[in-house]
C-alpha cells in the first residue's frame, strides 16, 4: 500500500499485523522502515492512487543510490515479488 501524510509525504507500507505497522518513508540519505500502531498510522497517513509497481522501483533506485537498510530492501522486494505474482495470475 503506498500512503502519503499531509506533508506530502511518500511511504510503502510493508508489514501490517492489525496493531503495527512497517512502513519504508522516501526521504533524502538512507532508506529504513519505521513502526508506528494502526491508529496512530490510520491518523497521519492516507491511500495514495500512485502506482505501485513504479513506485516500489523508484523506492528501490533511491535505495542503490542512497543506501538502504535490509530490512527495508528486503520489505520493498518482498512486496515487489508478491505485486507480480498477482498481476501474472490475471492473465
Amino acid at each position: 500500500m503506498i500512503v502519503t501524510n499531509p506533508q506530502h509525504e511518500t511511504a510503502i507500507v510493508v508489514r501490517r499485523d492489525g496493531q503495527t505497522v512497517t512502513f519504508v518513508r522516501l526521504k533524502t540519505g538512507k532508506l529504513g522502515c519505521e513502526r508506528t500502531t494502526e491508529t496512530m498510522f490510520r491518523e497521519a497517513w492516507n491511500e495514495s492512487l500512485y502506482p505501485l509497481p513504479e513506485t516500489i522501483e523508484r523506492f528501490l533506485e533511491h535505495g542503490r543510490i542512497n543506501g538502504a537498510t535490509q530490512e527495508a530492501i528486503r520489505g520493498l522486494t518482498r512486496l515487489q515479488e508478491r505485486d507480480r505474482v498477482v498481476v501474472a495470475n490475471l492473465f
